[in-house]
């Protein structure tokens, strides 16, 4: 992924790579932070990975995916933990 920057002294835009931790679609769409739930961990990504089941994240702009905590789960792509519920007799 990457998008054009501003017309510099050639009169034509540079393409420059978007950062880690957003995704440029193409075009001349400016690079976009990943949502929660998301992640891009290097650079030039034209989209962001979903957190695989048993991470999560909570922030916008994430270049990793966190661990799920203890006495929780995680499904894909999840913006927070949720707590297991409780056994039955309990």
């Amino acid at each position: 992924g990457t998008y054009p920057n501003a017309t510099d002294s050639d009169g034509l835009p540079d393409c420059l790579p978007c950062t880690s931790g957003s995704f440029c679609p193409g075009g001349a769409a400016p690079p976009t932070r990943c949502a929660p739930g998301t992640f891009a961990s290097s650079a030039k990504q034209s989209v962001c990975k979903i957190c695989a089941a048993g991470t999560y994240q909570h922030e916008m702009g994430a270049t990793r995916c966190r661990d799920c905590d203890g006495g929780h789960y995680c499904t894909e792509g999840v913006s927070a933990p949720l707590p297991c519920p409780h056994p039955l007799g309990s």
